[in-house]
């Protein structure tokens, strides 16, 4: 899927006042709305206790923006919708990598995997990074690319937020490991190309939950 778009939801207060046995009926409505949509594809997550404002993130995918957004306000509009707001959103797109071989770029994952966890974060490279020639960007990604791949558990996502998105990219990583995890980015932070980076916060951790359980989170 081209476009992918990750969205962060809370609730409102008004929440916490529905009877029992209606918010029930609006889950389940919701839960519905997001099987029927076929030209999206949604990934669901639980962020509460791991993030400041949101309590789940849904991962949308589609060939078309358009989609997407009908879809997110569809949802907005339901009688759960109604009761919880969008806390934040990330937006990018799928491009060929400039740096990574055909065979790296081949091992990138473009849909959920399968692990436990989802870490996004956005970030931005430095001015000094495009004034370098090609050639020298490209000598300083190999070196953060042959880190990468000795964690082959790991899964990498890159998506391209250029005038997009407040970002340049986003990147998100899938593992059933945070402690794996953890130490590769460890790694990563000493590679010669960090020096270049001029933001890579705020950090997402979500942990995947089947659609059927998601509004549980709510």
């Amino acid at each position: 899927m081209l476009y992918h778009n990750y969205i962060f939801l809370g609730p409102k207060e008004s929440l916490f006042n529905i009877e029992n046995d209606i918010l029930a009926k609006y889950k389940k409505e919701f839960i519905k709305k997001i099987e029927k949509e076929k030209k999206v594809i949604t990934y669901t997550y639980a962020t509460v206790g791991l993030t400041g404002n949101s309590f789940i993130m849904l991962w949308l995918q589609s060939e078309s923006l358009n989609t997407i957004q009908d879809f997110i306000n569809d949802l907005l509009h339901s009688s759960l919708g109604k009761h919880i707001k969008l806390t934040g959103t990330l937006f990018g797109i799928i491009r060929p990598s400039q740096y990574a071989n055909h065979t790296i770029s081949a091992t990138l994952n473009t849909q959920r995997t399968g692990t436990e966890y989802l870490i996004i974060y956005p970030f931005t490279k430095t001015t000094d990074w495009y004034m370098l020639p090609f050639e020298e960007r490209k000598k300083l990604m190999q070196g953060h690319i042959a880190i990468g791949i000795q964690y082959p558990q790991i899964k990498q996502l890159l998506l391209y937020s250029f005038v997009l998105d407040d970002s340049e990219f986003i990147v998100s990583y899938e593992t059933d490991s945070l402690n794996e995890f953890q130490t590769l980015v460890m790694e990563l932070r000493s590679d010669p190309g960090r020096k270049y980076t001029l933001k890579d916060t705020p950090i997402f951790t979500c942990i995947y939950k089947p659609l059927e359980k998601i509004t549980d989170y709510l």
